[in-house]
């Protein structure tokens, strides 16, 4: 038994108009970008893992990066 059939059926309209993008087709957008201005391809390209890892190095400070970069030995150079 439901307590409230007519908040049902309200809840039930609601979920139909999400399912079905009711208010994407009612409201369409002029352009595809987001809020920021970003369209969904560079979404896409800084979403990629590759640009992760770039996005990353380019975060590091200039000073991390020597450290990192001199501070890892190869195994080769400890055998030489």
């Amino acid at each position: 038994q439901i307590p409230d059939p007519e908040a049902c059926d309200q809840m039930y309209e609601s979920l139909v108009r999400i399912h079905t993008n009711f208010y994407k087709n009612k409201y369409p957008r002029l352009k595809d970008t987001t809020f920021t201005g970003v369209t969904v391809e560079d979404c896409r390209r800084i979403l990629a893992t590759d640009i992760l890892k770039q996005m990353e190095d380019m975060k590091k400070g200039t000073w991390k990066r020597l450290r990192e970069k001199f501070s890892a030995k190869k195994p080769e150079e400890d055998l030489k």
